[in-house]
């Protein structure tokens, strides 16, 4: 009752300030947030647009979908659950900074085959785990792999005993919000199958195994996953699969085999999509007949 009751007083807000300013278009983006301020924007006339960043749609932007002038999809696989002729698939949007990193090419070249493994700004424990386990081994069979590992503030004082107690390869760190910098330090990455995740990865051209958060809604990434990895930039696996052995039997493919890695960087590249961001204001501005005179 607290949520339906927060929603109809966004909504009574949300046609307020519209009414009020009379904006040349919305954007929603999903989660029921937005749902407010785009029913508001349908029912007051102003233009409506959506950006869907992964392969399954939330259940907002579905239903918000039926009243968009047109969805900006980050995934191809999205576009049947919308009206047809009203979806675009523009990759996802990527923080200028990560964009402008991506073009700084590539850092000095590594004798060591280096994993950045990464569970979001929270971590994953069960990737943590994961790498320690792998970091045992390679240590154990004297392999030329290290990892980079994002910890999440949680697990960082855990992972950091056991890596320096046990020798590991593996440099640990809670967090960063100077990402680029960690991809142009990498050779493959080890993560989730999140859609902003997958999109800077690209971007570097990184080749990627993932394992999709096995409880995200509607199972969105696997999804996510299979789309990425279906053009050769990847690997991926359900969590429950995702030994030690096939992890590292997936990244040793690459770091054994120059060719095999070499095709894998090519193709998670061209799933990137670094204009994303300026093509689909272009595209909105057009829609609503300002594309000649609004420079994005």
């Amino acid at each position: 009752m607290l949520g339906a009751g927060k929603m109809v007083s966004g909504f009574a807000a949300a046609v307020s300030v519209l009414s009020r300013r009379r904006p040349d278009l919305v954007f929603g983006v999903g989660g029921y947030a937005s749902v407010p301020v785009s029913v508001a924007a349908a029912l007051t006339f102003v233009p409506l647009f959506l950006q869907e960043q992964n392969a399954v749609p939330g259940r907002s932007n579905r239903v918000l979908g039926r009243m968009a002038k047109r969805i900006y999809a980050g995934f191809g696989g999205a576009a049947p659950w919308f009206p047809a002729g009203r979806v675009e698939v523009t990759g996802n949007p990527v923080r200028r900074e990560i964009v402008e990193a991506s073009k700084a090419g590539k850092a000095d070249s590594r004798a060591t085959f280096t994993v950045f493994a990464m569970g979001g700004s929270q971590g994953a424990r069960a990737i943590n785990r994961l790498v320690l386990a792998m970091g045992r081994r390679v240590r154990e069979e004297g392999r030329d792999m290290r990892f980079l590992l994002q910890t999440g503030e949680a697990d960082f004082d855990h992972v950091e005993k056991e890596v320096r107690e046990g020798g590991l390869p593996v440099e640990p760190f809670p967090f960063t919000d100077r990402i680029g910098e960690v991809f142009l330090r990498c050779d493959a990455v080890l993560m989730r199958a999140g859609a902003l995740s997958i999109a800077e990865a690209a971007l570097f051209g990184k080749p990627c195994v993932l394992i999709p958060y096995p409880f995200a809604a509607d199972r969105h990434q696997e999804k996510n996953a299979e789309e990425f990895c279906a053009g050769g930039g990847g690997i991926w696996m359900r969590q429950e699969d995702a030994t030690g052995d096939r992890v590292l039997a997936a990244l040793s493919s690459w770091a054994l085999d120059a060719g095999r890695r070499e095709a894998a960087e090519k193709a998670a590249a061209g799933f990137s999509r670094p204009c994303a961001a300026g093509d689909i204001m272009r595209s909105a501005l057009r829609e609503i007949g300002k594309g000649a005179v609004v420079r994005v």
